[in-house]
């Protein structure tokens, strides 16, 4: 009996062979000026294949990762090649917020995976801070990211399957104040702010264990 071959397995392969081939072309300079437009598709296609492979079955969930990672490159090719006025803050933005992409996905599809919104908020922050890099004064950038981190704890904190980690609002908040002061200019709070953090963050362990204890 002749074994049999997975249509996912086909794909992955005719992908591998693609890029093989373009890789080939590009090392004897036969692509020439289409040689980042030619990548871009070819990362594009690869993206669209995980994409399929995760919204065809909920067990493929670790492909939208690949997925975003992928299409992420794409677009980050494409814009460099077609809109290179762009700040180069900006494209390395478009692949940190389509990969985070990914990773919120993943959350959205299914809920009791509810894990995947801290990578993919902490990308997402990454992606702002990024994007407003050459915008903003330093200290301002650093709020950004603060503020984004801030949110996903939030978001964490206020999610049905996440009940039982409501300690999430300490870092929230704490993490929140840090970044509305880096806004404001006032980084020289941080020293100050970073130890409170910490013992924020312990009191609501030790207070969440406790909780659990009583009611066990």
């Amino acid at each position: 009996m002749e074994p049999r071959v997975s249509k996912n397995a086909m794909i992955i392969g005719i992908l591998l062979v693609l890029f093989g081939v373009l890789s080939l072309l590009q090392n004897f300079g036969m692509l020439g000026f289409l040689s980042a437009l030619m990548w871009a598709v070819a990362f594009g296609a690869g993206g669209a294949v995980f994409l399929y492979f995760f919204l065809k079955n909920d067990a493929n969930w670790w492909a939208s990762i690949p997925a975003g990672a992928l299409l992420g490159i794409a677009m980050t090719i494409g814009a460099e090649e077609l809109f290179p006025w762009l700040p180069e803050g900006f494209t390395g933005a478009i692949f940190l917020g389509v990969l985070s992409l990914g990773f919120l996905a993943i959350a959205l599809m299914n809920r009791s995976r509810w894990w995947a919104i801290i990578p993919g908020g902490a990308l997402l922050s990454l992606a702002a801070t990024a994007a407003s890099s050459e915008a903003l004064p330093d200290q301002a950038v650093g709020g950004v990211l603060f503020l984004g981190l801030a949110a996903t704890f939030a978001i964490l904190a206020l999610l049905r399957t996440t009940q039982g980690m409501r300690w999430m609002f300490v870092p929230a908040a704490v993490l929140g104040t840090m970044g509305l002061l880096l806004m404001t200019s006032a980084a020289h709070l941080a020293g100050i702010l970073w130890p409170l953090v910490l013992i924020g963050i312990g009191i609501a362990l030790l207070f969440g264990s406790r909780h659990r204890e009583i009611y066990r």
